[in-house]
């Protein structure tokens, strides 16, 4: 990344550099197909909401348990293999997507392409929290830069290959994914990192019995709930208002608004108290929710989906630096893997809730109760943060 005046943005390795670009090309490729699957599979392939949930789920599940394994072997031996394998594995699934039509294909699919998601960001985190500590949040906001980049061009780009065919972009998206994991290869990322290659089961003891991590992941998991909306309940919702059209527009303007957020408030970001801003956070994602249940209309939803990305924006990158300065030395990537692994559950229940609820309710009903969850995470991080935090560390 582009150094910042003075020692407010830290001149990166090269390998992290290379890195963080090619966070921004894979959140291009991801974005291009993510704002059309939950649609495809209702529309086109007919897919009931639990047959969605499924395939969402499965994708899930893989992606944020099997980092739990994905960082531990990247902790043991590097990254560079397991980032060209998660590439690969990804390019692989997107094409099944393309070329399969039944709800048993797909959920193998979405395995397939989930697994791949575990072992790319078990090995990209697992390098990003073995930067110094005083430069993790400024780090993982140049993170998130970067993947809001992705996030605003990949749904133009995914837009345009489907005007004709759907199918055409998860093609598109999967070769994407299969040239990136070459480019991997050719890479060799982490060559200017010290790995400590401690057993792997000594890496895990020390995540799962870390105090301050649970105290974390519990305060996370209202999020972990509420993130998946945006692949399943913020799509369905838009079509409904608006046709499937708009569902690429929600994903553009998500990442136009959050490039532009955290290109201005970056440098903020880094100096506030983590726990201050994630218990704000969560109090502002309790009122935007709940605003939906008497404020109906697509452009309510898009003023929705403004605050919404101004919240997440601020919530992962805080929570990641998080995570990372409570990692001890050489367990960075397992400590990413617990807490993604524990997230998913929550993840998980939060496809079949939206899904349902969309389906099922209406949007007083299902707003209101979205809504809740974000209050509830304003309660737990109140409860268990401490406002004296000024590091990161949870105490």
């Amino acid at each position: 990344m582009a150094r910042e005046e003075h020692t407010d943005q830290p001149i990166w390795p090269q390998d992290i550099r290379r890195l963080l670009w090619m966070q921004g090309v894979m959140n291009t490729s991801h974005f291009m197909t993510i704002p059309l699957l939950a649609l495809y599979m209702s529309a086109n392939l007919q897919f009931g909401a639990a047959a969605l949930a499924s395939v969402m789920s499965a994708n899930l599940l893989c992606a944020q348990v099997l980092p739990l394994a994905a960082g531990a072997v990247a902790d043991r031996f590097g990254s560079h293999r397991i980032i060209t394998l998660g590439l690969m594995l990804r390019g692989l699934g997107f094409l099944g997507f393309g070329c399969f039509d039944g709800v048993g294909a797909w959920i193998g699919c979405a395995v397939l392409a989930g697994t791949g998601v575990a072992c790319y960001e078990g090995g990209v985190y697992g390098l990003f929290g073995r930067q110094p500590r005083e430069r993790l949040s400024a780090l993982f906001a140049s993170n998130n830069q970067m993947l809001n980049a992705g996030a605003a061009i990949g749904p133009i780009i995914g837009g345009l290959a489907a005007l004709g065919q759907i199918r055409v972009a998860f093609g598109v998206s999967a070769i994407l994914f299969i040239l990136l994991s070459a480019v991997a290869h050719r890479a060799k990322f982490g060559s200017s990192v010290r790995f400590v290659r401690q057993p792997m089961m000594k890496n895990v003891k020390a995540a799962a019995t870390h105090a301050g991590l649970w105290r974390l992941i519990a305060v996370s998991l209202p999020w972990f709930f509420l993130f998946p909306q945006l692949y399943v309940a913020f799509p369905m919702y838009a079509g409904q208002l608006a046709g499937p059209h708009a569902a690429s527009a929600i994903y553009v303007l998500n990442g136009v608004v959050g490039l532009a957020f955290i290109m201005l408030a970056k440098r903020w970001m880094t100096r506030v108290n983590p726990a201050s801003l994630t218990t704000w956070a969560y109090l502002g994602a309790g009122f935007a929710f709940a605003s939906l249940a008497v404020l109906q209309g697509i452009e309510w939803f898009l003023l929705f989906i403004v605050a919404y990305t101004v919240i997440e924006t601020l919530l992962l990158p805080t929570l990641e630096s998080m995570t990372a300065s409570l990692a001890t030395d050489g367990s960075q990537g397992t400590f990413f893997g617990v807490m993604s692994a524990v997230g998913a559950l929550s993840g998980a229940a939060g496809y079949y809730v939206g899904s349902w609820l969309i389906v099922n309710r209406s949007p007083a009903e299902t707003w209101s109760a979205l809504g809740s969850v974000g209050f509830l995470g304003f309660t737990v991080s109140v409860l268990l943060l401490r406002r004296s935090q000024s590091n990161g560390s949870l105490h």
